[in-house]
C-alpha cells in the first residue's frame, strides 16, 4: 500500500514539473491520495487486529471501524511544506517518496493500536517486527516484551513493524500506562 501511494504521488509531482498541474492543484492533489491511502491503511489495519483477536479467541470479533477527523487541512499543509523542500533540492523525488509511503505505513499503525484498545478486548501488544527490521525497531521489540494495550506503539518514518495483539490478562503496566490510570 505504501508502494501505492508513492506511485500515485509521484505521478502528480511528475505532472506538477512538467507543467502539467499549477502548484496548487498539485498541492491538493497529493493532500486527497494521502488521505485516500490513509483511510485505505485505517481499514485494513481495523480488519487485520480484528482478524488477529478472532484467531486467538475462536470466535468471530468485530471490526472497530474507528472513525477519523478530516486530516486533510493536514495534508495539505505537509504536502505544501515537502513540495517547497523538494523544489530546493537534488533529490526531490526520494523527499515526495518519503512522505507518500510514511503516511499510510503511520496511519496504519495509529489504527491498529486504536483499534485493539477500543476492542476491550486486548490486554496487551507485542512489536511485531517486519523482516529486516531496524536498530531502532529491534530495540522496541525487547525480545518480544508484552506492552499494556494502552501503551502507545513506538514507530519511525517508515517503519513498517505492527503491533500485535495480545488476549491474555495480568500484563504488567508500565510507568506511562499506569499514571494515566491514576494508578501512579
Amino acid at each position: 500500500m505504501a508502494l501505492e501511494s508513492e506511485r500515485s504521488i509521484l505521478a502528480a509531482y511528475r505532472s506538477y514539473v512538467e507543467g502539467l498541474m499549477s502548484r496548487d492543484e498539485t498541492v491538493s492533489m497529493i493532500a486527497q491520495l494521502l488521505a485516500q491511502a490513509n483511510g485505505r491503511a485505517r481499514s485494513l489495519a481495523d480488519m487485520a487486529m480484528a482478524t488477529q483477536m478472532m484467531v486467538q479467541l475462536g470466535e468471530v470479533v468485530p471490526v472497530s471501524d474507528v472513525d477519523y477527523p478530516n486530516e486533510l487541512p493536514r495534508l495539505q499543509k505537509a504536502a505544501n511544506t515537502v513540495l517547497a523542500v523538494a523544489e530546493a533540492s537534488e533529490v526531490s523525488e526520494a523527499i515526495i517518496a518519503r512522505l507518500a509511503r510514511s503516511e499510510p505505513l503511520e496511519a496504519a499503525a495509529s489504527a491498529a493500536q486504536d483499534s485493539m484498545v477500543r476492542s476491550g478486548i486486548t490486554k496487551g501488544w507485542v512489536r511485531d517486527k517486519s523482516p529486516g527490521a531496524c536498530e531502532l525497531c529491534t530495540w522496541w521489540w525487547r525480545e518480544g516484551r508484552v506492552w499494556p494495550a494502552e501503551h502507545p506503539f513506538q514507530h519511525h518514518k517508515g517503519c513498517t513493524c505492527s503491533p500485535k495483539p495480545v488476549l491474555k490478562e495480568g500484563i504488567k503496566e508500565t510507568w506511562k500506562t499506569a499514571r494515566a490510570k491514576g494508578i501512579r
